[in-house]
């Protein structure tokens, strides 16, 4: 099955279930449905089903309405989860939650928007000024406003420890995330320091504080519209993800430093192609791939089996990161044989 490319262009669409796991955790009344479902039954799910080995459909661009299906998926997921975190905090305003139940569809809605942070990176990659414009907005209602900007970056400086987004070996989630997050927002103001001065335009086109003050008056909004609840939703739910991605991050990239005079290639991105991972990430997992083709669509990436491997799915290892001595003792002894592979090579 995991080898089917038709079952694949059908598995797309799981993605969707993500942000609806919120309100169906509501109505079903099992407050917690969305952390049991991706770190419980996904990982499980993900075993049972293998390793995602489907190829680009060949021919694929002769099919127009195809076509038009895979570019309009990522869209409609931001509709979705738009429309999922705007309810969230209707609830949450309207109904007399406790503080253990409003935590709880928090992290229900903050696990479609981790999955929204994923969304936006491919729509932000697309560059074409609509889903550009989705991705910034995706991306600013994650409380993420210098997402676009460093993205870019990240791709020129991948494996660079002092530019972010690789965690040197030792370094735990904890350190690193906050970390990170400090550094890409730096790495954005610097990148847009430098070519406002370039295109000699003023600082209001500066899209870090652009991105940021959308994220500013969504929150506002969000207070005006729905209270106090509704507003701790939307800024929980916002670091919620933010932690995710940048958990995801730390998956990637962990350990995979690039020598001096190295070039930034495929083997500087960690890889374990889980069917329903992909499904659920627009193909987050080839992440080898995208770096070597950052302009590919989604649909027509693949693996590549030479790149650095994974023990486990990303779920599975998101779970194993939260452990810093159990992540250490998975990932090191593979960051070695990583090393005794190249100097025999060299």
């Amino acid at each position: 099955m995991a080898g089917s490319s038709t079952l694949k262009l059908a598995g797309y669409p799981l993605c969707l279930a993500m942000p609806l796991l919120a309100p169906l955790g509501v109505w079903l009344d099992v407050p917690w449905l969305s952390l049991l479902v991706v770190f419980g039954l996904l990982p499980a799910f993900g075993l049972l089903i293998g390793e995602d080995h489907s190829l680009p459909i060949m021919g694929l661009r002769r099919s127009p309405v195809l076509i038009a299906y895979l570019k309009f998926l990522p869209r409609i997921y931001a509709l979705v989860w738009m429309a999922t975190l705007v309810w969230a905090a209707a609830y949450a305003s309207s109904t007399n939650l406790s503080g253990v139940g409003l935590a709880a569809l928090t992290v229900s809605v903050g696990v479609g928007s981790a999955v929204a942070i994923c969304t936006a990176h491919e729509l932000l990659h697309r560059r074409s000024k609509l889903n550009l414009l989705l991705a910034r907005v995706m991306a600013s209602l994650c409380l993420y406003g210098h997402l676009v900007v460093e993205h870019f970056h990240h791709h020129a400086t991948v494996g660079d420890v002092a530019a972010g987004a690789t965690a040197p070996r030792g370094m735990s989630i904890y350190r690193f995330a906050p970390t990170d997050f400090v550094l890409g927002m730096r790495n954005a103001w610097a990148v847009e320091t430098t070519r406002l001065r370039r295109s000699r335009v003023g600082w209001w086109h500066n899209r870090v504080l652009q991105d940021y003050t959308l994220a500013l008056g969504s929150a506002l909004v969000f207070y005006a519209s729905f209270g106090g609840a509704g507003l701790i939703l939307f800024v929980g739910q916002a670091v919620f993800a933010v932690f995710c991605f940048e958990v995801i991050t730390y998956v990637h990239h962990y350990g995979l430093e690039r020598g001096e005079d190295e070039e930034p290639g495929p083997h500087h991105a960690w890889a374990h192609h889980c069917w329903i991972t992909n499904c659920l990430t627009f193909n987050n997992t080839f992440q080898s791939d995208h770096h070597l083709r950052p302009d590919t669509p989604y649909y027509e990436l693949h693996a590549m089996y030479g790149a650095p491997r994974l023990p486990a799915n990303y779920f599975t290892m998101f779970c194993v990161a939260l452990v810093p001595p159990l992540w250490s003792r998975l990932m090191d002894k593979r960051l070695d044989a990583l090393a005794q592979a190249r100097s025999k090579e060299s």
